[in-house]
């Protein structure tokens, strides 16, 4: 991979590929969609682990995103984007070959279960810097407008993606958990070639190698980064909101929810429509996700961003309010569906804010903060709610996550600049 920089005489080139881009995000996304159901139906029912194993399972599935998004951040910025994106989709081609084989052959252990986590955790921290970065150099347009257009094209694809794959998952009692896990590998065949393909406009922005040894420049990037987003009163804004989405949505999503709908078939001995559940109840939320962002594609400018980014993340919060209520499967499934339509706005602007607000030269690394903030609090998030749920059980337990998250979206509000964004205002 090379590190070198681009001269800055050389003309941004028209780009090519977008099309391409979005089958590349779509097919990674459709695939671990499939895996966000059949992860927590082979350690809950295939492998019959604790609450407790559970949650443990799950952070290792976020944690190494978390501890290596700011190092993808720097390789997106000094390398090529489009090389990572590609090696990362690869790789991906032997990870659920690999797991595929092990349930197909009955040879999945807990033990091999989390390093299967620890290792796709790793491929996606430098998958997704590198793949938000490579967004702006693939858009047909490069204005503001044009990138936030480019931004809820991608987020529709994502959540188109994920739904597929939800309806795929609901037939994993009948096809087997195995063979879907193989027919992703195919797939992401496919990723590969569509991302091998591209052609992005060159950057010209691209960091410089710099002086000193590679730690030293690293820590320094990194720190740049940090300091940008700091300096940027709205970017500074969403990294706190994304920090809060991580510890209160993310651990919910992966432990406490899926904690629920299990609860609903307790009289199934083999609980073998577990995994139908789980994928119906993911379904819900990311139909209501993709019906928001093509609501977004077709308003097209929003004047309040601030604002409605806020109310879209207090939807969330109190739908887990709601979810701590003794209800019927589908009014479950309803709240989900709510809750992804403000999520499918909350994902689509918040991230359209920093592409936005970014500048260009640490834009990737801007983009791993917002991830890291997003990311971060999903494993310890993950842990504390396997805990909790154990103590108290996941209907009393969810009810933390949701007002800690309203609480901190009112301070948010009070002390921001968010509520005060205004995109037809001078400086707004």
């Amino acid at each position: 991979m090379s590190l070198s920089s681009t001269p800055a005489s050389e003309t941004p080139q028209p780009a090519t590929g977008f099309g391409a881009y979005l089958f590349s995000h779509g097919a990674w996304y459709l695939a671990f969609g499939v895996q966000m159901v059949l992860f927590p139906y082979i350690v809950r029912i295939l492998l019959q682990e604790s609450e407790v194993r559970f949650g443990l399972a799950q952070m290792c599935l976020q944690l190494p995103t978390t501890v290596l998004i700011l190092i993808g951040g720097f390789v997106a910025d000094r390398g090529d984007p489009k090389r990572i994106v590609t090696l990362a989709c690869a790789l991906t081609v032997v990870t659920f070959l690999a797991l595929g084989l092990m349930v197909t052959t009955g040879h999945l252990t807990y033990g091999l279960t989390i390093a299967y986590a620890l290792i796709v955790g790793s491929i996606g921290a430098f998958a997704i810097p590198a793949r938000d970065s490579l967004l702006s150099l693939v858009a047909p347009r490069q204005d503001a407008a044009g990138i936030q257009q480019a931004v809820s094209f991608a987020g529709l694809a994502q959540f188109a993606a994920q739904i597929l794959g939800m309806i795929f998952a609901i037939a994993a009692p009948f096809l087997g958990v195995g063979p879907l896990l193989l027919a992703l590998a195919g797939l992401m065949v496919s990723a590969t070639w569509a991302a091998a393909s591209l052609r992005p406009r060159i950057s010209e922005h691209r960091a410089v190698a710099g002086d000193g040894n590679l730690l030293g420049r690293m820590a320094g990037d990194i720190a740049g980064g940090l300091k940008a987003a700091a300096d940027t009163p709205v970017i500074a804004a969403v990294v706190i909101c994304a920090v809060a989405m991580g510890v209160c949505f993310m651990g919910s999503f992966y432990v406490l929810l899926p904690l629920i709908v299990e609860s609903y078939f307790t009289a199934d001995p083999d609980k073998s429509h577990v995994a139908s559940a789980l994928a119906l109840f993911s379904l819900c939320f990311w139909s209501g996700s993709m019906i928001s962002a093509l609501v977004l594609v077709r308003i097209g400018h929003i004047r309040r961003k601030g604002r409605v980014y806020l109310t879209a993340l207090a939807t969330g919060g109190c739908v887990l309010l709601a979810c701590g209520l003794t209800l019927p499967f589908w009014a479950f499934c309803g709240l989900n569906f709510i809750w992804g339509l403000g999520g499918g706005v909350a994902m689509t602007l918040g991230r359209g804010l920093v592409q936005h607000h970014a500048p260009a030269a640490s834009r990737g690394r801007i983009l791993s903060i917002f991830t890291l903030g997003l990311m971060g609090g999903g494993p310890l998030g993950a842990v504390a709610y396997g805990f909790l749920a154990k103590a108290i059980g996941p209907h009393m337990a969810v009810l933390a996550p949701g007002a800690l998250m309203l609480a901190i979206l009112a301070a948010v509000y009070a002390m921001s600049p968010l509520r005060h964004l205004d995109d037809d205002r001078p400086g707004g």
